[in-house]
């Protein structure tokens, strides 16, 4: 199949190159939703077999520059967290992928597209507005605190706004907050991420998902990368990839 990919950060576009090299053609790898509207203009590329599509980009949600997108193309969407926005997909018989990606569910989906035994809906303009509806009558509920274990018989509840960012080290998750205190966290760096606000907290890396509140700076770092720096932790080091940089901007000054 002709795949085409829309993915902003570029470490996830390069994993599912790799997870789909030797089978299946990339025809080519969508940054932005301009990028998509510039694809498809004026009726270009209808020969794609299939979408790949991340939801939440640079420059907002996918879903509005889908609809430049003909509706014979199918699309599978690939997604971090949004709990209610996944219930949405399932209702509009949307097919979809959580992050990370595993290779096999991945391979699996292509299947059942290819096979016709899974018929993915395509995203036609009536589909999605149904999708946006959907979205939009329900709340969507990030995590507001985090309960912590202290002592044998004690726990301490810290508030998402005291939280400066939460990092992993030697398999271990803390939780570090805004006082300069740190707590293990009996959870995984990707369970955190799906469940906090993507517009208060961003994982700008593998080992660290950040607090918008708690960056005190950002600094040039060699070869284009970028360092964040957070108030209460000022000798850790939490750097950004260059492919990530201009991503992190425009988080941090919306």
């Amino acid at each position: 199949m002709r795949i085409l990919i829309i993915e902003d950060e570029q470490s996830n576009a390069d994993r599912l190159r790799r997870m789909l090299e030797g089978e299946h053609e990339i025809a080519g790898v969508c940054a932005s939703n301009a990028e998509v509207r510039a694809y498809f203009a004026d009726g270009a590329h209808a020969d794609i077999d299939l979408i790949l599509s991340d939801i939440q980009l640079g420059d907002g949600l996918s879903f509005e520059s889908l609809k430049a997108v003909p509706t014979s193309i199918p699309v599978i969407f690939t997604t971090a967290y949004d709990q209610y926005a996944v219930q949405a997909f399932q209702f509009n018989s949307f097919d979809y992928l959580l992050k990370p990606i595993d290779s096999e569910e991945l391979h699996a989906a292509l299947e059942k597209v290819q096979s016709s035994k899974f018929k993915v809906q395509s995203t036609s303009t009536d589909a999605i507005a149904q999708l946006l509806a959907s979205m939009n009558s329900c709340t969507i509920r990030y995590r507001e605190r985090f309960l912590i274990p202290h002592r044998a018989d004690e726990f301490l509840i810290v508030p998402v706004s005291e939280v400066s960012h939460i990092t992993i080290r030697d398999g271990v998750v803390r939780l570090c907050t805004m006082n300069g205190k740190t707590h293990t966290l009996n959870m995984t760096l990707e369970e955190a991420e799906s469940q906090l606000d993507p517009q208060r907290f961003m994982r700008v890396n593998r080992q660290f998902i950040v607090s918008a509140a708690a960056v005190s700076k950002l600094s040039t770092y060699f070869l284009g990368k970028m360092r964040v720096h957070v108030a209460a932790f000022p000798d850790t080091e939490i750097i950004v990839s260059k492919d990530k940089v201009a991503t992190v901007k425009r988080w941090l000054d919306s």
